[in-house]
């Protein structure tokens, strides 16, 4: 019996030495243990160091979800590394939420957790990641001196700023827009002013610039259109031999006298001589209206 007795003690030993081998150290860190709210959320690292070949079993681990009426395991997460001096480590890191309402401070606990380790025929384990921490009421149970016995105090009236001068400027901005918008409009000639007779040179523009593409033929009504625009300016039909007289009437057009003069040789060209293709190229027909339409702008 004796011998008996010595020989289990002696396995025993064995296998509490191994044991304590193959998982070298388990060390469990938090934030400060003490002032905890309700409310606060505790952030622990278990970190654990064993020798190679052995792994981590997870199945051990504990799940996400509610741990008693107060306390809740927000998550846990494991990250593997290679532990100083061979062998593996493992960063257990535990996200707990506390719903405790303290009336006075007291001390609470974050249960711990089975850790296990195996290499597929032996098996390991030991309890890890337990914690301690000091509660805080978020009020003391007395009253205060001067404070009401109400527990429920009234609301704070809301403090309600003046819109009225906001209000006004505002209105003032959006009035000035408009009538900037008006302004501009009118000076472009854009529509509902795009067909006021002051403005000849300014529709012809944006009728030459969308005739052109029409082909010979579209050059050709672009052509007419430009002269329509110089009717409608000098009060009746313009002629070659009348663009002096033109010019003196309207000096805001000097500038672009020998555009003009070109233009209407060129239209003289395409309609009465013998080249019936002779047509001012479309770019420089656009550009002459543009430019034309400038030009009154200015006026």
């Amino acid at each position: 019996m004796a011998r008996l007795a010595i020989a289990a003690a002696l396995v025993l030993l064995v296998s509490a030495g191994t044991a304590a081998a193959q998982i070298r150290s388990v060390r469990t860190e938090g934030p400060r243990p003490f002032g905890v709210l309700l409310g606060d959320v505790l952030k622990l690292t278990t970190t654990v160091d064993v020798d190679a070949p052995f792994k981590l079993d997870g199945s051990t681990l504990p799940r996400p979800g509610p741990l008693t009426y107060s306390l809740e395991l927000r998550s846990i997460d494991v990250t593997e590394q290679a532990a100083p001096g061979g062998g593996t480590r493992y960063r257990i890191a535990a996200e707990y939420q506390t719903f405790y309402s303290a009336l006075e401070t007291g001390e609470q606990t974050i249960p711990s957790f089975t850790v296990a380790v195996s290499d597929g025929s032996r098996r390991a384990e030991t309890q890890a990641g337990g914690w301690s921490y000091l509660t805080s009421p978020l009020r003391p149970i007395q009253s205060l001196a001067g404070e009401s016995d109400q527990r429920l105090r009234p609301d704070v009236q809301p403090v309600i700023p003046p819109v009225g001068p906001a209000r006004d400027r505002l209105i003032a901005v959006a009035a000035l827009a408009a009538l900037l918008a008006v302004a501009l409009a009118w000076s472009r000639a854009w529509p509902p002013f795009h067909k006021r007779r002051s403005r000849p040179f300014a529709a012809a523009a944006r009728e030459v610039a969308r005739l052109v593409r029409r082909g010979e033929d579209g050059r050709r009504a672009a052509l007419l259109r430009l002269h329509r625009a110089f009717d409608a300016a000098w009060g009746k039909r313009l002629l070659g031999e009348d663009i002096g007289a033109f010019l003196r009437d309207h000096p805001a057009f000097a500038s672009r006298a020998e555009e003009i003069r070109s233009f209407f040789a060129a239209s003289r060209r395409a309609f009465f001589g013998r080249e019936q293709g002779d047509v001012l190229a479309p770019d420089a027909l656009v550009r002459l209206a543009r430019d034309l339409a400038r030009a009154e702008r200015g006026a």
